[in-house]
């Protein structure tokens, strides 16, 4: 652009600045106007609006109207007769100064214009020279594209630089191919900033959840991001606590060149999800199949929606413009639009209450956004207002079941106060699913509140009552609290007929028992269960998936990893096969965990992608950190550290403001995570949160002796102390015990080998190899792997030998799981082994000579160790010699250095 504007060039010139919609375009050019105003060019400038709304040449007649205004009639003296008529058509600052009879023609062809405007721009441009900055060109009505065209083509001889931004996506092929085709044209295509400067835009004391929240939705656009900082709001996708349209106002300026028709489609596309199809819009729209694709059309040119890669399906251009676009919906009519949505969907028998058919709709759904969905006449009756309340139920769960937790909550926040007369079976489903949405985004204890609240409203109705307290008794579990005792409620639903009722009940009261601990009756309990859902088609099962998630749960607490494994994976292919998204990221990350355990590390990362991805859709915090969290500490294992510090680093930011113990569960994932990535700063960053002090009292025992054992190597490894890695392995022995299990009990063993690993290497030793047999009885193939590598890192001040055989133990197990990302310590373990340790030294003294070394570090001299050992005086210098040499020492003092610390690491080696 210096160059451009350097006095020296004198040629017209083009340049074309193009990008997608917020990248900074119009910025551009204002900052282009304003070096070439400071340095003495004229300058005209105009933007485009929606054709349908424009006057021919209304680009060009915006541009030079105030400098027309200014001096029409130095212009209009150097424009011949014959093209005054022509540009006052055009320009209405210059019909005042023409011949007050001349006709004016209503549009005069861009031949006789072009050639008067050349004219003009003579007159116009000084010394100088003109600056002609045309933005949002892509909207330009045909006449002024013409006067481009006639322009570019055909300059005037004057120094002219015309400036042409524009979306490339939205301009005619006639614009692109025309700036593509003018000899010397100049093209800026603006792309993406990277994140560095992108980030230096966010207002400072943003938030650091917010701010990456920011800079991810952004995605490079310096624009967007300006109105998501202004807007924050807008990051809270379609829901926003019922914030209304004012956090998204700023985006409706996309729509402007949109038709009534094309509005109504795209209202109608928000409704569906992230992705459409054209059935959908037609079944929500109820368009006439012209209309309706005109319409498409029209979104397409517009660049509001796009075509997806999967054939026949249809995405907004940004997710803001669909949130924009939901907002605008109102209430009643996005129920409705729900419903028309919901009816090409086959939703799972709980989602389909006999009390909750689908509305009866006569007209299309466009009619009735007219019609207010309701009949308004002599007001709404009971009867219109309870079937509103049950189809909002009935939409709500489908939402939830669709993965769209935060749509969902707009329409079952509504079914929190009926004011009217509902069965109490609809209300219990209602807040049930409104819990269900809640706990998707991680709301736990808000999901728990509004249960304890509803429990009281529905006590009269044993199902009902059943329904709300199963609901809190998930919300419970899936939190990492457990609730007192068994209620009454729950035990009348294992006693109903319906076998999936009965497993649904019998399932969560066995995952509770797993997590308190209580071993014995939880696997006589799941037993039974998995007898019952084990006898139930994939079909019947969708009616109540979770109880196979809890079934599978379970079991993976209580260490039957072939069983849970198997539940997992059919629960979530049934999920995946019938879009029961609601429920994917659980069965995936439930299956990651279980698969890593049992060293199948490629089905673990292949189902931590899928969890991440699902969880992605769905939004939710929690989700998102928990799969992340165990893709993270797979991706480690795997030895892909680069990618793992990435995943851990993300997930640890989606739980940093949460203090449920679902988040203390995470980052304590996360911790053991960091041994492998060596993220210090990660590591500092999740034991600030308190996570420490709160897993003191963590209620889930089954999780206690590997939390302990991550705990105790944190304090071992880093700069604790003994007495705090032997608090967390005492933690893990005192929950291994009622546990009852060889995994639990081989990780406490581990734990207590942590804890001697400095202090006593040979009992550390101990720990470890008795760690090792209980964890191969265990079919923890990893777990044993990671014994042996404390036992190596125990023997290797004692013994190197049996250290070495450790470390090939823990090698011929890593290279046969692929875990290369454990294999590298095995690599350091060896690159960081002494030469010779103080044992190995002092093996070669014989018998007579250790007991002299003992004396001598006692401080005997030589005439006292005679005697004590009846001995002569020339014998004990002889023997001190030889211990000289063996020691490879000089004096009695280095001698006495090498016992004390032989005694300090080996025990009781030398009492006698």
């Amino acid at each position: 652009m210096a160059r451009l504007l350097d006095p020296q060039h004198s040629e017209p010139a083009i340049v074309e600045i193009q990008g997608e919609p917020w990248i900074g375009k119009t910025r551009l050019v204002r900052q282009l106007l304003e070096t070439a105003g400071g340095q003495g060019w004229d300058v005209a400038h105009a933007a485009a609006g929606p054709p349908a709304n424009a006057s021919p040449y209304q680009l060009f007649s915006d541009a030079f109207e105030e400098m027309l205004a200014d001096r029409a009639e130095a212009v209009l003296d150097a424009v011949p007769d014959g093209h005054r008529n022509a540009l006052s058509s055009v320009f209405p600052a210059l019909r005042q100064k023409t011949v007050p009879h001349a006709p004016f023609p209503p549009s005069a062809p861009a031949g006789a214009v072009g050639a008067g405007l050349r004219q003009v721009l003579r007159g116009l441009a000084g010394a100088n020279g003109l600056v002609l900055a045309l933005d949002n060109t892509h909207w330009a009505d045909p006449a002024s594209l013409d006067l481009l065209e006639s322009l570019v083509r055909r300059p005037p001889p004057v120094r002219l630089l015309i400036v042409v931004a524009h979306r490339n996506r939205q301009s005619p092929l006639r614009l692109r191919g025309l700036l593509a085709s003018v000899p010397g044209s100049h093209r800026i295509a603006l792309g993406p900033l990277p994140e560095q400067e992108l980030a230096a835009l966010i207002p400072k004391g943003t938030a650091r959840p917010l701010r990456e929240t920011l800079l991810s939705r952004a995605a490079g656009n310096p624009g967007l991001l300006a109105a998501l900082s202004a807007s924050p709001g807008a990051c809270d996708g379609p829901s926003s606590e019922n914030s209304g349209l004012a956090p998204f106002a700023r985006f409706l300026d996309e729509f402007r060149a949109v038709s009534d028709d094309g509005w109504l489609v795209a209202q109608s596309a928000a409704i569906p999800g992230e992705t459409f199809t054209l059935q959908e819009m037609r079944s929500i729209a109820a368009l006439p199949t012209d209309r309706l694709a005109r319409a498409v059309t029209e979104l397409l040119r517009e660049d509001i929606i796009r075509l997806c890669e999967v054939s026949g399906t249809y995405r907004f251009r940004h997710p803001l413009l669909r949130t924009t676009v939901y907002r605008t919906t109102g209430d009643e009519w996005r129920l409705a639009a729900h419903t028309a949505a919901t009816q090409l969907t086959r939703l799972p028998a709980a989602c389909a209450h006999p009390g909750l058919e689908p509305m009866a709709t006569r007209t299309p759904v466009a009619d009735q956004v007219r019609s207010r969905l309701l009949p308004r006449d002599s007001g709404p009756s009971p009867a219109d207002e309870t079937r509103l309340y049950r189809q909002r139920v009935r939409t709500g769960k489908a939402l939830v079941v669709a993965g769209r937790p935060n749509e969902a909550l707009d329409i079952l926040d509504r079914t929190s106060r009926p004011g009217i007369d509902v069965p109490l079976i609809v209300r219990a489903e209602a807040a049930e699913w409104r819990a269900w949405a809640q706990r998707l985004l991680g709301r736990h204890a808000l999901a728990e509140s509004l249960l304890a609240t509803v429990r009281t409203e529905v006590a009269a109705e044993p199902e009902a009552l059943a329904l709300v307290e199963l609901a809190r008794l998930a919300a419970m579990l899936e939190r990492g609290s457990l609730p007192d005792g068994e209620p009454p409620a729950i035990r009348w639903a294992t006693g109903q007929h319906d076998p999936l009722a009965r497993a649904y009940a019998w399932a969560l009261l066995g995952a509770q028992e797993a997590d308190s601990g209580r071993t014995e009756r939880a696997a006589a309990r799941l037993r039974d269960v998995a007898d019952l859902l084990d006898g139930l088609d994939d079909f019947t099962l969708i009616g109540r998936l979770d109880a196979l998630y809890w079934l599978a749960r379970a079991q993976a607490r209580l260490e039957q990893d072939a069983e849970a494994v198997r539940h997992f994976e059919r629960g979530l292919g049934i999920a995946a096969a019938h879009e029961l998204e609601y429920l994917i990221p659980q069965f995936a990350t439930g299956l990651a965990e279980v698969c890593l355990r049992l060293g199948r590390i490629d089905h673990a990362l292949e189902s931590g992608r899928q969890a991440i991805r699902a969880a992605g859709r769905i939004g939710g915090d929690c989700l998102m950190a928990e799969a992340g969290a165990g893709l993270a500490r797979a991706t480690s294992i795997s030895g892909d550290q680069a990618t793992a510090r990435s995943l851990a680093r993300r997930a640890t930011e989606q739980s940093e403001a949460w203090r449920e113990p679902w988040a203390d569960r995470v980052r304590l994932s996360l911790l053991e995570t960091t041994f492998g990535t060596d993220d210090q700063e990660l590591r500092d960053g999740i034991l600030s949160t308190g996570t420490v002090r709160r897993a003191a009292a963590f209620p889930v025992l089954a999780l206690v002796p590997a939390f302990g054992e991550v705990l105790a190597r944190w304090e071992s490894e880093g700069n604790g102390s003994d007495a705090e890695a032997g608090r967390w392995a005492t933690a893990a022995e005192e929950a291994a015990g009622p546990l009852q299990l060889p995994g639990a009990t081989g990780l406490s063993l581990l734990a207590r080998a942590h804890q001697h690993r400095s202090s006593d290497p040979l009992l550390a030793a101990v720990f470890a190899a008795s760690a090792v047999v209980t964890l191969t009885r265990a079919g923890r193939p990893l777990d044993v792997a990671r014994a042996h590598l404390a036992a190596a890192g125990a023997w290797i001040v004692v013994d190197p030998a049996v250290a070495h055989s450790q470390l090939d133990e823990a090698r011929r197990l890593l290279d046969r799981y692929g875990a290369h990302g454990y294999l590298e310590h095995t690599v350091s373990l060896s690159a960081n082994r002494p030469r010779q340790s103080v044992d190995s030294r002092l093996t070669r003294l014989s018998g007579r000579e250790r007991e002299i070394s003992v004396l001598v570090s006692d401080g005997y001299t030589n005439q006292q160790i005679a005697r004590a050992l009846q001995l002569s005086h020339k014998t004990v210098e002889t023997h001190l010699g030889r211990i000289f040499k063996k020691l490879k020492v000089g004096s009695r003092a280095q001698v006495a250095a090498w016992i004390s610390q032989a005694t300090r690491t080996t025990g009781t080696q030398f009492s006698g």
